[in-house]
């Protein structure tokens, strides 16, 4: 006789009877995705975030592909390059697919206008097919006969867009001057989007001295996409801002740079730019360039939805989920759109219409503080409704130095209108009380417990001491005599001043303002940023000294310690006022933090130089031959230094892989 059942066991057996089962979407199978999402937090790291797209499946179509490698979605309507089957086919929302142009000879990019003609770049035939929406070839974009394109560009089309006017732009493959740039009727105007090439400082080196070096060359783009706008986007295989957005002029107006080598680009009906890499790697991009989302990654052969063989495209559909080509394996993967990547989508496409949904924003930060393009939008919002100590804070967070000093300009504005009556009250009481000081200072010091202080040795030295530091800013050559010869100064003055070089520039780090702040204080580390400022300092006085006994220098070691010490007085006063100041400056006046920072740099250099030559009693030529000589020796100390560290690293690790084998036997 079967037992009863318990009464919660039966509860929950009626429970997953009622429960509504989750109805499966056709054609898609979701999956989590086996991939790690990514964005940009604070101070341009890359962080992690919540998942901005799911795999959802392959497209269902009912044709084969053969190594596609381009597509392109125009109302619902899925056109692809099958290059394997030397062919142009297109689909319909439901996957049936009709070949509409066929024995091509490798077709690799293709592009349908607004009027919804269709344009072929047949890279094996070397032209670039046009024909209209019943297929008829219209015309064929063969070499270009102009002069000015050159007898030995080479004409290699891969692929093709056109923009406003008919403008025809072509990618091809050695087309190093940029796209090439045809009329509607066919005729070449011009190279557009040339890569700009640089120069390492070998070749420059190698130029100067007239070497002949292999000339730069730069580098082909080798895809092109336009807005809804017209401009222009180039994907390049360069090191760095490998996709560049260009206006009608040519010029750069926007980059982007990729971890990995995108290959394809693609703008959204909301200007969000979508990029995919040879890699695998997809990266999403607001319309200013910022990294919304970057995720993805290749398929070791398991065939895992949301990895890939070999992508090649990648567009958007009308839900803005993702259609990713994989040449791979000739198929079409989907990558839908999760909440949390609709939530920043609508507070994307509400900032750009003028409505600054700051509690959007918000939500996001509560579900990633880390989002800087969260924090970044909110600042925005906030500047837009003059809520400028708001806007501060969260620009600081995301980093925008940009928008920071907008912000504080403002902020800035608004309290010297406040309060400038109150400065220039406080610049002329100072100015008072400094001439009454001055004129009390006779009486002060006339004094008798004034006196007996003043007339004590240790306070005449220190007041020496003070006159030679101020001495040497207007009269170098006089105190690095007085120091060679006199005896002035010691070297405990030159310590003490070495340690508050160490204190001024540990005080820049932490309190230069936001703006003109370089140094992460995340990985700043006090204890070796001690040792390499102090140790940089001493080792260029020991080679200094070195080089000095074998070229005739006549300073001692004592001397190139003290000398050395009262050169970096410039660079001890100015740091704190550069400090200061860069807290009141915006990136309008940039100019004058550059001149402060150029000052105590360039002064505190020539007085060494100075020092130098003083100090040992060089002619010109021996001044230039010990300066090198210098450089030199602190280098390989340097590397000495280096090798040795490698060594004994290695030896440790020797003896420490004994020991442990002694201990396993044992």
């Amino acid at each position: 006789m079967m037992k009863k059942l318990p009464l919660i066991t039966v509860t929950l057996l009626a429970i997953m009877l009622t429960m509504e089962l989750p109805k499966p979407t056709y054609g898609l199978t979701k999956q989590s995705a086996p991939y790690a999402t990514y964005t940009i937090g604070p101070n341009g790291r890359y962080v992690q975030t919540q998942t901005a797209y799911e795999p959802a499946g392959y497209l269902d179509l009912d044709l084969t592909l053969n190594q596609p490698e381009d597509m392109i979605l125009v109302d619902d309507n899925l056109y692809i390059a099958d290059t394997g089957n030397r062919r142009v086919l297109r689909f319909n929302e439901a996957g049936v697919g009709e070949i509409l142009i066929d024995n091509l000879q490798q077709p690799t990019g293709i592009h349908v206008n607004e009027a919804g003609e269709l344009y072929i770049a047949d890279k094996g035939a070397r032209v670039v097919y046009q024909y209209s929406q019943d297929m008829t070839l219209i015309k064929t974009y063969g070499r270009p006969s102009e002069p000015f394109f050159g007898e030995n560009s080479p004409y290699v089309p891969m692929k093709v867009a056109t923009g406003p006017r008919g403008i025809v732009y072509i990618a091809g493959e050695g087309s190093t001057a940029g796209l090439m740039q045809l009329n509607y009727a066919g005729e070449f105007l011009s190279f557009f989007g040339t890569n700009v090439t640089t120069f390492s400082w070998l070749q420059a080196l190698s130029n100067f001295f007239g070497i002949s070096r292999a000339s730069n060359i730069p580098t082909s783009p080798i895809n092109v996409a336009l807005d809804q706008k017209g401009s222009v986007f180039t994907v390049s295989p360069t090191p760095s801002q490998q996709v560049k957005k260009f206006n009608i002029a040519s010029s750069v107006i926007l980059s982007m740079s990729s971890r990995t080598q995108p290959v394809s680009v693609h703008i959204n009906d909301f200007d969000n730019i979508y990029t995919i890499s040879s890699a695998g790697i997809i990266g999403e991009y607001d319309s200013y360039g910022n990294l919304i989302f970057e995720f993805g990654g290749l398929d070791s052969g398991n065939r895992i939805a949301g990895l890939y063989v070999n992508p090649v495209d990648i567009v958007t559909d009308a839900k803005n989920d993702l259609l990713v080509l994989d040449k791979g394996t000739g198929k079409i993967q989907i990558l839908q759109r999760s909440e949390f990547a609709q939530l920043v989508h609508e507070g994307l496409i509400n900032f750009k219409d003028g409505v600054y949904s700051l509690e959007q924003w918000e939500t996001i930060i509560r579900m990633n503080s880390m989002f800087a393009l969260a924090n970044a939008s909110l600042a925005r919002g906030y500047y837009r409704l003059e809520s400028y100590q708001e806007a501060l804070n969260y620009y600081a967070i995301a980093f925008d130095r940009g928008g920071f000093s907008e912000a504080f300009w403002q902020l800035r504005y608004a309290w010297l209108e406040a309060n400038l009556g109150i400065v220039f009250i406080f610049l002329i009481v100072g100015l008072i009380l400094y001439q009454v000081w001055r004129r009390a200072q006779k009486r002060i010091l006339a004094t008798a417990f004034v006196s007996r202080i003043v007339q004590t040795s240790h306070y005449q030295r220190a007041e020496s001491d003070l006159q030679l530091m101020k001495h040497i800013l207007v009269h170098p050559l006089d105190t690095y005599q007085d120091i060679k010869h006199l005896k002035k100064s010691s070297v405990t003055i030159a310590t003490i001043i070495y340690l508050l070089v160490l204190i001024v520039s540990v005080f820049e780090v932490y309190a230069t303002g936001f703006i003109f702040s370089t140094v992460d204080l995340n990985n700043f580390h006090l204890g070796v940023f001690s040792v390499t400022l102090l140790g940089g300092i001493g080792l260029f006085i020991l080679a200094n000294y070195l080089v000095a006994t074998i070229t005739n220098g006549e300073g001692w070691l004592k001397d190139i310690y003290i000398a050395t010490a009262h050169a970096l007085v410039p660079y001890l006063i100015l740091t704190p006022i550069l400090t200061i100041v860069s807290n009141a400056l915006t990136y309008n006046e940039i100019v004058v933090y550059q001149i402060i920072d150029i000052v105590r740099y360039a002064w505190s250099a020539i007085l060494i130089v100075l020092m130098i030559k003083e100090i040992h009693n060089y002619t010109i030529g021996q001044l230039i031959k010990n300066i090198f000589l210098t450089i030199f020796t602190l280098l390989m100390i340097v590397l000495v230094g280096f090798l040795l560290y490698v060594l004994t690293a290695q030896v440790f690790n020797f003896i420490e892989g004994i020991i442990r084998e002694v201990i396993l036997r044992g």
